[in-house]
């Protein structure tokens, strides 16, 4: 008896440590990021007074991760995950610090921001594979759902700040300041994962074949295959591009709605977009504390369907069914649907996560988060691309109309799948 209370008394322990540290590194590698980001984006506006130099960053910050995907998740299934999530910071750390260096005695120059973003991004890519597929290794099964919540309530929480933040540092420092803050906080941010337990719960039964002496496209080849013989793992990986391409209608009509239909001031449209991440924020810490979902594919399905109705009744206000002036209305309406769709984002990506999670062996899973980080890559820039267009030409009510009824019927598919009932 006392063996065993001595037992849950030292996986508590472990757990809750690394939790802690896990929980410290991401935030403050996440907010300097997001403050970074957002200040580097306002410069590059300021210098230029182009959006085509600004489009170019954000390009660069998608295209390494398009390319490298696959690739980090071979690199993150071969070598320790641990030098992989401690080096790749801290090289992002001492990156930025020569960059502060170099700006010290030279004018910052566009072409430097350039390399750093295609340095950085390609950094990140290896370190986001090999973070994500190492958390069962962290935690006991018990407290992979909340150490799953605690990270996306890190994702969020920066993500609302990181704007603010930076918006008010980029009025009061130099830009090289803050390059060189963003540079600390990934130095510190690697102190603290370093000191993580990355084999607390590392399963004894990984296979060490001899593909160590594969091509790393053979590695992919057979990351793929994997993922082909294992139907659950096949028709989420199905799924998830097609909920991920209509999701993102919503990113590109509603900043049009709000701006260009509604010509609602700007400061009320930063509030209802910031109600998104204050949606995921409320129903990720919500999440770690309820009873784990036991029936994950109808869960998810019924999510997805409500995502759909809800991206329908963006459209409303401006399709002619309600007639009002009311500004309050407005900001009261679509911060209401905007919190509620953060929380339904949640209940759809969490479950999801978490059974990619359990249903992966340890020498798949950084191959398998490598692919979808591609596939999530890829399919965003595309669906951005087509509904910028369609939005010219096609009224903005019409779009999430559509991609709210698609979805709809996506999530009724999802919830009489029968491979997904087993999850």
């Amino acid at each position: 008896m006392n063996n065993k209370l001595e037992l849950i008394k030292k996986i508590k322990t472990v757990d809750n440590r690394n939790i802690i540290l896990f929980l410290t590194g991401k935030f403050v590698s996440l907010f300097g990021t997001n403050i970074y980001a957002f200040s580097i984006g306002l410069y590059l506006l300021k210098i230029t007074g182009s959006g085509m130099s600004f489009s170019l960053n954000f390009a660069l910050n998608t295209i390494p991760r398009i390319l490298l995907g696959p690739i980090a998740g071979v690199i993150s299934d071969r070598l320790d995950k641990k030098k992989l999530v401690v080096i790749t910071d801290m090289l992002s750390g001492l990156l930025l610090i020569i960059l502060f260096f170099i700006i010290i005695t030279n004018e910052l120059n566009i072409i430097y921001i350039y390399i750093t973003t295609i340095l950085l991004t390609s950094l990140n890519t290896i370190f986001g594979v090999s973070f994500t597929s190492s958390l069962p290794n962290l935690v006991n099964d018990e407290n992979l759902v909340k150490i799953t919540s605690y990270n996306t309530s890190i994702n969020s929480l920066t993500n609302i700040l990181g704007p603010v933040v930076g918006g008010l540092v980029y009025g009061f420092f130099d830009i090289k300041y803050i390059i060189l803050i963003n540079g600390i906080s990934f130095v510190l941010s690697s102190i603290s994962e370093y000191m993580i337990d990355f084999e607390a719960y590392k399963s004894n039964s990984v296979q060490t074949s001899s593909k160590e002496k594969s091509s790393i496209l053979n590695d992919i080849k057979e990351g793929l295959n994997y993922i082909k013989q294992k139907k659950v793992l096949f028709t989420l990986f199905m799924i998830f591009p097609i909920i991920n391409f209509l999701f993102t209608a919503i990113n590109i009509c509603f900043p049009y709605i709000t701006v260009q239909d509604l010509l609602l001031p700007s400061k009320y449209v930063g509030i209802i977009e910031g109600s998104f991440a204050c949606g995921m924020l409320l129903m990720s810490l919500i999440f770690s504390y309820i009873p784990e979902i036991k029936r994950v594919g109808l869960s998810i399905g019924l999510c997805t369907a409500s995502l759909g109705l809800l991206t329908s009744l963006i459209g409303i206000p401006v399709s002619g069914l309600v007639e009002t002036k009311s500004l309050m209305f407005y900001v009261i309406y679509y911060c209401t649907i905007g919190l509620i769709i953060g929380c339904f984002i949640v209940l759809i990506n969490l479950p999801l996560n978490l059974t990619l999670q359990r249903k992966t062996p340890e020498n798949f899973r950084g191959r398998l988060f490598g692919i979808l980080d591609t596939i999530s890559s890829i399919i965003t820039p595309i669906a951005c691309i087509l509904f910028g267009f369609l939005i010219d030409i096609v009224p903005s009510h019409l779009i999430v109309f559509i991609s709210g009824g698609l979805l709809v019927i996506v999530g009724i598919m999802i919830s009489f799948n029968k491979t997904l009932h087993k999850i």
